[in-house]
């Protein structure tokens, strides 16, 4: 019986590592993204059994936000966010007219689990700093400004186009000031 003897030069498991390392740098690194979507205040319409009656109500807009973050790793992420919520409106049978403007901006962690190739799930949870300003409009007009520091968490998926390029749809929602997102951006990655 033969031996056989294997011999491997320092060069080649130089050369193995360091291809391996580009495979690996692309779980860390920085991304930016948008998105656009819809949003609700969800108690907005809501009287709270107070004898007022609504002659009209919209509790949903358009909304958008502006991200960015690092990822640490494959599965670990911390992102910043600006997030405009858009408006709501109200009016009461007693002619008085109400209406809302809410944008926040905060830092979340985000978890994520990728469940086929290029798709991922996530989850995440931060805190923002929300600023909502509610004008009444008639009669004698005026505005209260509310700001709040709020737990804010969402989950969402994501599908990479490319290396570098994915879509996004995500759910969100915020604590104290009761408003939720659904939208749709995309992200890239650095």
């Amino acid at each position: 019986m033969k031996k056989c003897r294997v011999i491997v030069a320092p060069g080649a498991v130089i050369a193995a590592l360091a291809s391996s390392g580009p495979v690996a740098a692309q779980d860390r690194g920085a991304y930016l993204g948008g998105a656009f979507g819809q949003s609700t205040f969800k108690e907005w319409c809501d009287t709270g059994g107070s004898p007022i009656t609504l002659a009209s109500c919209e509790d949903t807009d358009s909304a958008w936000k502006a991200f960015g973050g690092y990822r640490f790793g494959p599965n670990f992420a911390l992102e910043g966010s600006y997030i405009e919520w858009g408006d709501a409106s109200a009016a009461t049978s007693t002619a008085v007219s109400v209406a809302a403007n809410q944008r926040s901006y905060g830092l979340a962690a985000v978890g994520s689990l990728e469940v086929a190739p290029r798709f991922s799930l996530f989850g995440k949870v931060g805190f923002l700093m929300t600023e909502q300003e509610t004008r009444r409009i008639t009669p004698n007009p005026s505005t209260f400004d509310r700001d709040e520091t709020e737990l804010h968490y969402g989950l969402g998926a994501k599908y990479g186009l490319t290396q570098n390029l994915a879509l996004r749809a995500e759910w969100e929602n915020t604590e104290k000031l009761k408003v939720q997102m659904l939208s749709v951006g995309v992200e890239y990655r650095f």
